[in-house]
């Protein structure tokens, strides 16, 4: 079984040859220019759709998770739009569990839809999105919670030179996954979810940037694991490290690993390094410890603008 390092070194060697051919040409940007629908930026004055692409992946002790998130969005105008899109996942545990039935999983999660909304100004740059998803993916391979859910996001932030601090706030009936992070399960229950942090431009087109997290249930909670430990280390029933709720023999197929009102409560902290080498390229590679289940993980991002790679192709 490959080490941590080792599976993440492969996964950073396969990104490297794949994005080679885009980089190659670099065009002036900022170094908080996104490239993904999560950005906290108002989008451009340009109006029409809108195309996105991002390519994430996690390595922990569990094993590895890769997330292929394909969006497609309408801008309205410098303040509102609409987006939609579908992800595809692709699991492969590694924990060598006694016991276990599957090892590699590939699925699309669940569609979604969503609507988003811009104030920019010279106190603070405010963002907010309603994301609505359906239950079209597999609960049996922890891809979908098998109910329709519903997160609100709100964003916040200022620059001060090459500080920019943030702050995001939310709330929704799922635990979602991060920007940098892709979770090792998917929930359902009412949840508050916050991050504080900041990023720092290093240079142009580098920036690191760190973040506490916090996650806060509110009632019952029903957890789909995506990594499949079919006989927990301890034996028993319930939360066990690094997963909310694992428990002897493993979930029934459709139903969730575990419940309870306090399974899915977590904190913990991220730091990035982030590299921007065109206006529509960005790359992170993350580190994130969650605290509450003694959980290291090593995440990558890679987020491709496709609406303005076309654009500047000549298409509108």
């Amino acid at each position: 079984m490959k080490s941590i390092p080792a599976r993440l070194f492969s996964i950073s060697i396969a990104l490297s040859m794949a994005t080679s051919a885009i980089c190659q040409n670099p065009a002036t940007t900022s170094s908080r220019q996104r490239t993904d629908r999560q950005g906290e930026e108002a989008p451009s004055t340009i109006k029409g759709f809108n195309g996105y692409e991002n390519f994430r992946g996690m390595v922990n002790s569990f094993g590895s998770l890769l997330k292929l998130d394909s969006t497609l969005g309408y801008d309205f105008n410098q303040y509102a739009g609409v987006f939609a899109g579908v992800p595809l996942y692709f699991a492969n545990d590694s924990s060598g569990t006694p016991g276990q039935t599957r090892v590699h999983d590939t699925g699309a999660g669940d569609a979604y839809f969503g609507v988003e909304a811009y104030a920019p100004s010279s106190v603070v740059n405010y963002s907010t999105a309603i994301t609505v998803s359906a239950p079209t993916g597999s609960v049996r391979k922890g891809f979908s919670p098998g109910k329709a859910t519903i997160d609100w996001n709100n964003h916040f932030r200022r620059r001060f030179s090459r500080l920019t601090p943030f702050l995001a706030a939310g709330v929704g009936n799922t635990v979602p996954d991060s920007e940098l992070v892709t979770r090792n399960f998917t929930s359902l229950g009412t949840v508050g979810h916050f991050e504080e942090g900041a990023d720092f431009q290093v240079m142009r087109r580098v920036y690191l940037g760190g973040s506490a997290y916090q996650i806060v249930p509110f009632g019952n909670q029903q957890v789909f694991n995506r990594f499949e430990t079919a006989v927990p280390q301890d034996g028993k029933q319930g939360p066990g490290p690094g997963v909310p709720g694992e428990q002897a023999g493993g979930a029934s197929p459709g139903l969730p690993s575990a419940s309870g009102n306090d399974v899915t409560r977590e904190r913990g902290f991220d730091a990035w390094l982030g590299f921007e080498p065109t206006r529509v390229l960005r790359m992170e590679f993350g580190y994130s410890r969650s605290v509450t289940f003694a959980l290291n993980s090593f995440s990558f991002n890679v987020g491709l603008n496709v609406g303005k790679l076309l654009r500047a192709q000549g298409f509108h």
